[in-house]
């Protein structure tokens, strides 16, 4: 009889013939190991030639003088994945002792007493016949299997079909982790798992796959798991199988890395393709927010192209991403968006592309809808798609929708200026409007000219060289000085300086420019001088200072 796991275990041995007699004396709990070999002990160093899997028999002749020396090898024999020993009694031998019964217990190792009219040749003959007879079943059924899925990545619906297949196929959950970290599931996983896309829970999952756990717990359930063979590649994919309805057969696992040979082909083809359409999608959208698009029938093709859905009655809104408190590589930012576009379904409106190294996206609505919902979500995305070490605060720059998507360049250029003027100006808010930026507008708009120099040779250059000469942080201290309301006391707190250092600065320049800080005029001159240095100057040094500034 062949049992119907297509696996011969240590229970299958006692339906043999020649071991209808034998007596299991320990190590019961270890009885569903698979055996794939037999092996004879006659010798007491056979530690060194085990293999896993075997069953091992012997006559007890090695241990004819110290039956107990049996024990010793049981933790070796059990690590090495010995199946399970066999011991044939009543002739080198009389009885097994107890301390290796009490051993092979501890260590769930099957124990079998063998009778004394035991033929090894025998043993060895049926076993192997029953164990080849499994052996091919399985690569019948492998090969079945590996048709199947086969066939269903070649006509079938994609990985989605694809993982509901196999999830039937193994009944068990399935979780496939790409080259990129993106988690798929089947039916039975996303019941577990029905977290949002930046859950922690989800990058928890992503985590343990990557760790190789044997062991994963859900909900209040451990439960075992079994991750498909390694790939040497980067990008390669992880199948994992949890043991959820029913205990995994070595059939099951071999399916698993077979057909992840064929998954892990079938994502990078994917990858492929999305990144020919990533290139398309990001010209497009360029192209759109630059107005780089003149006839409206050329916008409304390549958008149908692209997968932009452009419908009447929308608004459209560009916001430009400004992290406050680092830079983000362009690598990082080509990263967040590829993540965003996975996650994110184009039917919530959201598009995003990189212009000259910014993170710039378009929200489109329904006239009138409001427009937080998708900045919120926004936000949220960006914090999931970073990891730890990137994550820090950020203002979206939030030009005014325009109600025809041929203006959508309007708003684009409003919330890049928006991004520029905030930036300089030390503006920190969650959220930006044009109109926020008050008389930073104006500033910013000011053309060079003649009365503009003679302003900044009057109001800022004495402060310049001053620092200059003196390694000295005049105009640092009155930038931050004005950011922060013209209250010393937090400028101080900024710059890590006494309140009477803060304080001394401020008189001096005054002092050299020959203005009075209790003169509103004086004080909005000084200010408007600071805001028009630092939009002139944005990527100068940092403001004449020097590393070991004086007073």
């Amino acid at each position: 009889m062949i049992n119907e796991n297509l696996t011969f275990t240590c229970r299958d041995l006692l339906l043999i013939p020649h071991l209808q007699h034998a007596v299991v004396l320990a190590g019961h709990k270890g009885m569903d190991r698979a055996i794939n070999r037999v092996n004879v002990m006659e010798v007491p160093d056979v530690i060194d030639w085990v293999r896993s899997g075997e069953f091992l028999v012997t006559s007890g002749f090695p241990f004819r003088d110290r039956p107990e020396q049996i024990a010793d090898m049981i933790p070796q024999l059990a690590e090495r994945g010995v199946a399970a020993l066999g011991i044939k009694t009543k002739r080198y031998i009389d009885r097994i002792p107890e301390r290796v019964l009490e051993m092979a217990e501890q260590f769930d190792f099957p124990i079998i007493e063998l009778p004394l009219s035991t033929s090894f040749s025998d043993v060895v003959r049926e076993v192997m016949e029953r164990v080849l007879v499994q052996e091919a079943r399985q690569l019948s059924l492998l090969q079945n299997r590996f048709q199947k899925m086969s066939e269903q990545l070649l006509y079938g619906g994609g990985i989605d079909d694809f993982l509901r297949e196999l999830d039937e196929m193994l009944h068990n959950p399935v979780v496939l982790l790409d080259g990129a970290n993106e988690l798929y599931f089947s039916p039975r996983a996303a019941e577990l798992f029905p977290w949002r896309s930046d859950s922690p829970e989800r990058a928890r999952l992503c985590q343990e796959i990557q760790l190789g756990v044997n062991y994963m717990t859900v909900g209040s359930r451990k439960i075992r798991v079994y991750i498909s063979a390694a790939d040497s590649r980067s990008d390669a994919c992880s199948l994992l199988l949890l043991e959820w309805n029913q205990e995994l057969s070595m059939a099951d696992r071999l399916t698993l890395d077979r057909v992840g040979v064929l998954v892990s082909l079938e994502m990078a083809n994917l990858h492929a393709r999305r990144e020919v359409e990533y290139k398309y999608v990001d010209q497009f959208l360029s192209d759109w927010l630059t107005g780089r698009i003149v006839a409206v029938q050329d916008l409304m093709s390549r958008a149908e192209a692209c997968g932009c859905k452009i419908a009447d009655g929308q608004s459209y809104s560009a916001i430009a991403v400004r992290w406050l408190d680092r830079t983000v590589d362009v690598q990082q930012l080509q990263k967040a968006a590829k993540q965003f576009r996975r996650t994110v379904p184009e039917r919530e409106g959201l598009y995003v592309t990189l212009l000259d190294g910014q993170l710039v996206f378009l929200a489109a609505s329904e006239k009138g809808a409001k427009l937080q919902g998708q900045l919120d979500r926004i936000v949220r995305e960006l914090e999931a798609g970073f990891h730890k070490e990137l994550k820090s605060e950020l203002s979206l720059c939030v030009g005014d929708s325009v109600e025809r998507p041929e203006e959508v360049y309007r708003s684009c250029d409003q919330a890049r200026k928006i991004h520029y003027i905030s930036s300089v100006c030390g503006i920190r808010d969650p959220q930006i409007r044009y109109k926020q930026l008050g008389v930073y507008q104006l500033l910013y708009l000011l053309p060079e000219s003649e009365e503009i120099k003679e302003f900044m040779d009057r109001i800022v250059e004495p402060l310049i060289e001053y620092d200059r000469k003196h390694h000295t942080l005049l105009v640092k201290t009155l930038k931050c000085y004005f950011r922060n309301n013209e209250n010393a006391r937090l400028t101080a707190e900024a710059m890590f300086a006494h309140y009477n250092t803060i304080m001394y600065r401020l008189e001096r320049a005054y002092e050299l420019l020959e203005l009075s800080a209790d003169n509103s005029k004086d004080r909005l001159q000084l200010h408007i001088g600071m805001m028009l240095h630092e939009m002139r100057n944005r990527d100068a040094a940092d403001d004449g200072g020097h590393p070991q500034a004086s007073l």
